[in-house]
C-alpha cells in the first residue's frame, strides 16, 4: 500500500472522527437538560418529604423550590470535587462480606446512585465540552505527518523504534506528530528498548477492511 492510499484513508477516517466527535456533543447537549430536570425534580420531592410539617404534610412549594435551585449550583461544583468510582468492581473485589457489610454497602450504593443521579447532568455537559474539544484536535492534526507515520507502521509487521521513524522521515517534526497521534486509538506507544510505535492488529485489521471496501467501490463504480 503506498502513502498517497494511506493519506487519503487517514483524511477520511480523521472526518468520521469529527462526525462522531459532533454527534455525542450534540447528544451531550440535548440529554445534559433532561438529566438536570430529573435531578431537580428528585430534590424537590426530597425536599418537600423532608421539609413536611408535625402532621407530615408535604414542606411548602416555595421553601422547597428555592431548595432545588441552590443545589443547582452544588451539583456542578460537587462533580468537579467528589470522584468517580466504579462501584460493581469494587463490590467483585470485596466479595460478598457478612450481614452487617452488606447492609452498610447496600446503603452506600444507594447513596452513590442518588449522587449518580445527582451528577449525571453536569456529567453529559462535561462530555460534550470535551467531544467538541476533540473536533478542534482533529482539525488542527497535521495529516500529512500523521498519514506518514501510520503509512510506516502498517508497512512494518512490529515495533518501529523512534530512530528508524526519523530516518525514514528525516522531515518530520517527529516529537510533535507523537503528540498528535496520542489521539489515534490504534497506536501503542511501546516504552521497553528501543522505545517505539506499533499498531493494534484490530486498527490494521481497519483499515484493510476500509481500504478493500473502497477499492469494492471505486470497481463497481467504473
Amino acid at each position: 500500500m503506498d502513502f498517497e492510499t494511506i493519506k487519503s484513508w487517514f483524511a477520511r477516517w480523521s472526518e468520521k472522527q469529527i462526525k462522531a466527535c459532533r454527534l455525542k456533543g450534540i447528544a451531550g447537549l440535548i440529554l445534559g437538560p433532561i438529566a438536570l430536570v430529573v435531578a431537580l425534580g428528585l430534590v424537590y420531592c426530597l425536599a418537600r418529604l423532608f421539609t413536611h410539617d408535625r402532621s407530615y404534610n408535604p414542606g411548602n412549594p416555595t421553601t422547597c423550590l428555592w431548595i432545588t435551585l441552590a443545589v443547582l449550583p452544588l451539583m456542578f461544583i460537587g462533580n468537579r470535587v467528589v470522584p468517580r468510582r466504579n462501584l460493581m468492581e469494587e463490590r467483585m473485589s470485596e466479595g460478598p462480606g457478612d450481614f452487617v457489610g452488606r447492609y452498610a454497602a447496600r446503603r452506600v450504593a444507594l447513596l452513590y446512585f442518588f449522587m449518580w443521579i445527582l451528577f449525571a447532568g453536569p456529567r453529559l455537559f462535561d462530555w460534550a465540552l470535551h467531544s467538541f474539544r476533540e473536533i478542534k484536535t482533529w482539525k488542527e492534526m497535521d495529516t500529512h505527518s500523521c498519514a506518514a507515520v501510520l503509512w510506516l507502521l502498517l508497512t512494518r509487521p512490529r515495533k518501529v523504534p523512534y530512530e528508524d521513524i526519523r530516518q525514514q522521515l528525516d522531515w518530520l517534526d517527529l516529537d510533535t506528530t507523537i503528540e498528535q497521534l496520542k489521539q489515534i486509538p490504534g497506536i501503542l506507544f511501546l516504552q521497553t528498548p528501543p522505545p517505539g510505535l506499533s499498531l493494534t492488529q484490530d486498527f490494521r485489521d481497519e483499515v484493510r477492511k476500509d481500504l478493500l471496501g473502497a477499492q469494492a467501490a471505486s470497481a463497481a463504480a467504473a
